[in-house]
Parts: C-alpha cells; sequence; structure tokens
C-alpha cells in the first residue's frame, strides 16, 4: 500500500462527498450532511479538501477553512470534516490527513486547529485526545441555520 495526502482533484469531488455523508452514518447520527461534489468546487475559493489514495482509490479526506480567533489574535484552522473508510481506520491515515492539513494551515497563518465532533460516540474524543486536543469547557457551538437566516438577516428574529 502507498498511501499519498494530496489536494483534491475535481474529477475526485462526488466521491469526497460520498466520505462526508457517510461520517454521520458510521457515527450512528441521524442528520444527514447536504454537500455534494459540486458545492465542495464551487466553494473551493474557501473551503481546502486534502485526500488520501492509494492509486486511485480514495481512502480519505480532511476538509478545513481559515478562521480567526479574537480570544488567540491570531489565525486558525477550523477542521469541517475528517473521514477514513471504516476499512482502513487504524492505519494512521485520518492523523495523516490532519496533520498535513495544519502543516498546510501553518503556512497560511495558522496557531491553532478547532473542530468538533460527536458527543454521543466516544470514538472521536479518544482519537483527537490522543493527538493532544482537548475539549473546552468554555465553549458551545450555536448555529443559526440556513432556513433562519435569511429572515435574520432580513432582521426578522422568532
Amino acid at each position: 500500500m502507498s498511501i499519498v495526502i494530496r489536494a483534491m482533484q475535481p474529477d475526485e469531488a462526488d466521491g469526497v462527498a460520498v466520505m462526508f455523508r457517510q461520517l454521520p452514518v458510521d457515527l450512528g447520527q441521524s442528520s444527514m450532511p447536504r454537500i455534494t461534489g459540486q458545492a465542495l468546487l464551487d466553494n473551493a475559493d474557501i473551503i481546502h479538501v486534502l485526500v488520501a489514495v492509494d492509486g486511485d482509490e480514495l481512502l480519505g479526506a480532511c476538509s478545513w477553512v481559515m478562521t480567526f480567533s479574537t480570544w488567540r489574535a491570531v489565525r486558525g484552522m477550523y477542521c469541517c470534516d475528517l473521514y477514513v473508510g471504516s476499512s482502513r481506520r487504524g492505519l494512521g491515515i485520518g492523523e495523516r490527513l490532519l496533520r498535513t492539513a495544519a502543516v498546510d494551515a501553518a503556512k497560511a497563518g495558522a496557531g491553532f486547529i478547532k473542530l468538533e465532533a460527536s458527543l454521543e460516540n466516544s470514538r472521536p474524543g479518544q482519537f483527537y485526545g490522543r493527538l493532544g486536543f482537548h475539549k473546552s469547557d468554555d465553549d458551545g457551538v450555536w448555529f443559526l441555520e440556513t432556513e433562519e437566516f435569511g429572515s435574520f438577516i432580513q432582521g426578522n428574529s422568532k
């Protein structure tokens, strides 16, 4: 096996989207990402996607965006998704994807990584903890979803 970590090619976008939609299934969650290959391509100006491949086979992917923390006064990397196919887990592919993304983000000025992980499943927490991540007890993630976003920007709130 010769695993290579590199930037996603346009013809791999649909396969990467399938992987990201598999993530909640693997975690036993009921929500389903709306991600498509076309959405990845349409937003290539802001989202970075790395893939792990063995020849032509997609083994995993990591997507991330740059962010900024006023608390830290530094740019950071927000990991949107990290996925490795179930038959390839335990081979260090996820760690390699995340480390490569972190190196790329550091070159762009990032000084930290932020991500979200399932609270219902301990595997992600164990993985990230092993890599040195810690869960913040001070932060809570709040969302204004697409449906409410339009109303909000028009000055309408519930």
